[in-house]
């Protein structure tokens, strides 16, 4: 009979070469995607780097769940890559983004308005009155 098909793992050497060091990268890459607190965006794209990056099968040896591993691995590169962006977009909207600046302008001056017109509004409510002098 001839020898069964190979497996979808390129080695087997390399296979398990690949599981004592890559669990914990794989590791702190699904925790980082499924994390939502703020990452560092250099570590984000190191781990999406290296999944991306990484073509053999670790866990599974069936062909089919070979491919399902590969392609979820991939999936949790793509998360990686939009915290990546999502992190910058952050970012500008706090630091550069031209409405949300006139945004908080504008409810800050509002804000002021509001206390101003409070103020007075207890002031007049008072009997004597204060003249703290702040206007």
């Amino acid at each position: 009979p001839p020898p069964p098909p190979p497996s979808p793992r390129h080695d087997v050497r390399s296979s398990q070469s690949a599981l004592s060091v890559a669990p914990e990268m794989f590791f702190s890459a699904v925790e980082s995607a499924e994390n939502r607190n703020m990452h560092d965006i250099d570590e984000l794209d190191k781990l999406a780097s290296a999944l991306e990056a990484y073509n053999n099968c670790t866990f599974e040896t069936e062909p089919e769940l070979c491919e399902k591993e590969i392609q979820d691995r991939a999936d949790v590169a793509e998360i990686l890559r939009l915290k990546i962006e999502l992190e910058l977009r952050l970012d500008y909207l706090k630091n550069a983004n031209l409405f949300a600046d006139d945004v908080r302008k504008d409810h800050d001056m509002e804000e002021r308005k509001n206390f101003r017109d409070a103020l007075v509004a207890n002031r007049e409510k008072s009997s004597g009155g204060s003249d703290l002098g702040l206007w």
